[in-house]
């Protein structure tokens, strides 16, 4: 089974459409305090996200490979730019952004953004595995806020109908980015970066749900 086969096969299988969270999202199940809640959490994986990009730039020597620094700067400018879009859905729904993040939102964050350390190969599967979900992900949530919560087109939905196709791009640029890099690498370190970008974004959500049950 190659590389990809292997990757897609993990996504499968941690897909957070399937949490129950976003279940009771696209079934309209949510209460308002809810989303506020899950607004004001994930406002901070959106920055972690938007971290993860500027390290894949600054991994990047600007002198030796100036076309590549451009690309992952332009990137890495454009996901800065998204957090000003995730506030505006934040203020629709009566999140705070500022709120201290739950544990397990800490968490996905940590696994998200990386440090120091993380060489510019893991931070670019890093970064495929969590924008290749996302255009699936937000399409659902806009309909969910559509259909159930009195959200409308505009400001509240402009995250999501961007990444609905922004990020089928940026997972493209990414995957070929990647590809050119695999030969030789360590296919199961790349593969264990890609799951626990994945189950941090499901533990995300367990803090959430779990936030709702005590409330």
């Amino acid at each position: 089974m190659d590389f990809w086969t292997r990757l897609e096969a993990l996504r499968a299988q941690r897909n957070v459409l399937e949490h129950p969270f976003y279940q009771r999202w696209s079934a309209g199940e949510l209460s308002k305090d809810e989303l506020a809640h899950y607004a004001g959490e994930y406002h901070h994986a959106v920055v972690a996200l938007a971290q993860a990009s500027s390290s894949a730039a600054e991994l990047v020597d600007p002198l030796t490979e100036p076309a590549l620094h451009r690309s992952l700067q332009a990137h890495a400018e454009e996901e800065q730019s998204h957090i000003a879009l995730w506030e505006d859905f934040t203020d629709a729904v009566g999140g705070q952004e500022a709120q201290t993040p739950n544990s397990q939102t800490v968490a996905c964050c940590e696994a998200w953004a990386g440090d120091t350390k993380r060489p510019l190969l893991d931070t670019l599967v890093a970064l495929y595995t969590i924008e290749a979900g996302q255009p699936a992900i937000s399409a659902t949530k806009r309909e969910g806020l559509k259909a159930h919560y009195g959200i409308q087109e505009g400001p509240a939905t402009a995250y999501f109908d961007l990444h609905e196709h922004l990020d089928v791009e940026h997972a493209q640029a990414a995957r070929e980015l990647i590809e050119e890099r695999l030969d030789g690498a360590d296919e199961q370190r790349l593969l264990d970066q890609a799951e626990r970008v994945l189950l941090a974004n499901w533990t995300l959500l367990d803090g959430v749900q779990m936030a709702a049950l005590a409330a």
